[in-house]
């Protein structure tokens, strides 16, 4: 089943953020919904964070920049 809205998180070495962001929106009362994280290239360990979150939920996924693509960019993707 397709979930019903999508989050996106657009994130740059966002390692001491994250943690309490995604608490915030998997503590949320409706089910369907996905998360997605775009990490820009991070290399501060949000890549390995977000990496732990999908792996302990499905609503959780992960997009990784291979080049900075910069604010716009990553947004845009």
């Amino acid at each position: 089943m397709r979930p019903t809205i999508s989050v996106c998180v657009p994130t740059y070495n966002g390692v001491k953020y994250l943690p309490v962001c995604l608490e915030s929106i998997l503590s949320q009362s409706l089910d369907s919904f996905e998360v997605l994280v775009v990490d820009d290239h991070s290399n501060d360990g949000t890549f390995d964070l977000v990496q732990e979150y999908a792996a302990r939920d499905r609503r959780v996924h992960l997009l990784a920049n291979p080049d900075n693509l910069g604010l716009v960019g990553n947004w845009n993707r």
